[in-house]
């Protein structure tokens, strides 16, 4: 197998959005930037966009929330929803998850031990994060978006049953959810991973799948069209200058407007032009390829690197570096063969 069949498997299907690589790529390039200023190896950085980590974790929420649930739609919509497949969805989903998961949780608990400052500082941590109890440091976004996987089913079941998933109907019902959320974090304080407090924000890439599937011809419309391209150069000043103005990307009232302005990049990702060819440059796909690995495994390397007392410009580098060969090879010797421990029944 050639190593670019290894990391880009995907490439051979025309439906496949190449671009979406890349835009996974600059979803964990947020988070790496934001906590390497975090911890001052990248002080230039320091009140741009660039260091809002939180921004990065937000996009994986909604392009895991339109790749899943656009297959489920898919699904339904070919009658093929059987119990082999949900066997298979839900096979995927641990598979892909947990093997990593666990090992980033063993490491962050023996680096503690050695000295290092992370989180994982009893063995019993462990356990409470894989059984999703907690989500300490990075690990708050895991269990919001495990959940979510199991919950996001569920409502396109609802909008089934209920609604045969008309389009117009299935709109309305994730809107309402988009409005419920805004409500319940206006009296509510939630927990930080709780997956609730950030439904609306999934529920936006849940709408974009589907436009995608259940108006063909309006998105096909939607994504050639000049108000598209207006509303790409828009969000992407708005997210920069946002990212100048405001300091704290964490409270609730930030949410639907920040998946809002990465809905509209998403969607940009389907339309030829710079935005398009830019997201499907070569290094950026292969971030995104390798980017829950990178996400997972970046802090310990982050703090060992800090530790070195290297001048920031070297330092940088080198944990960019450590890091993305790390999670190349976790990809491969980890991740790849997890999944394909789950296999799918024609």
């Amino acid at each position: 197998m050639k190593l670019r069949e290894l990391f880009f498997p995907y490439d051979y299907r025309p439906e496949h959005n190449m671009a979406l690589d890349g835009l996974r790529g600059w979803a964990v390039l947020l988070v790496l930037l934001g906590h390497s200023t975090n911890q001052g190896l990248s002080p230039w950085l320091e009140g741009t966009f660039l260091s809002r980590g939180k921004l990065g974790v937000y996009l994986f929420f909604i392009i895991s929330a339109y790749l899943l649930d656009k297959q489920i739609i898919q699904v339904w919509q070919q009658g093929k929803g059987n119990l082999d497949y949900w066997r298979y969805y839900i096979g995927r989903r641990i598979m892909r998850i947990f093997p990593p998961f666990l090992l980033a949780l063993i490491t962050f608990r023996l680096m503690n031990e050695s000295g290092y400052k992370v989180v994982i500082s009893e063995w019993s941590q462990v356990w409470d994060h894989l059984a999703l109890m907690r989500g300490d440091h990075i690990f708050w976004s895991i269990p919001t978006e495990f959940r979510y996987y199991l919950v996001s089913p569920l409502l396109l079941l609802l909008c089934l049953r209920l609604f045969k998933l008309r389009g117009a109907y299935t709109v309305r019902f994730f809107s309402a959810i988009i409005l419920a959320t805004l409500i319940i974090n206006y009296f509510n304080e939630l927990p930080r991973h709780s997956t609730l407090r950030y439904l609306g924000i999934f529920a936006i890439g849940t709408l974009i799948a589907a436009f995608e599937t259940l108006y063909k011809e309006s998105f096909e419309k939607a994504i050639r069209s000049s108000w598209l391209s207006n509303a790409l150069t828009l969000a992407m000043g708005l997210f920069i200058g946002w990212g100048w103005a405001a300091s704290n990307f964490s409270h609730s009232n930030v949410y639907i407007p920040v998946a809002i302005l990465w809905g509209i990049l998403l969607l940009g990702s389907f339309q030829e032009g710079v935005w398009r060819k830019f997201l499907s440059f070569h290094p950026f796909r292969f971030i995104g390829a390798i980017s829950y690995s990178l996400y997972l495994f970046h802090i310990p390397v982050l703090m060992w690197v800090k530790s070195l007392g290297l001048s920031n410009g070297p330092a940088l580098s080198i944990f960019f570096l450590l890091s993305i060969a790390a999670a190349a090879l976790l990809h491969l010797l980890l991740e790849r063969p997890a999944l394909s421990l789950v296999t799918k029944k024609v």
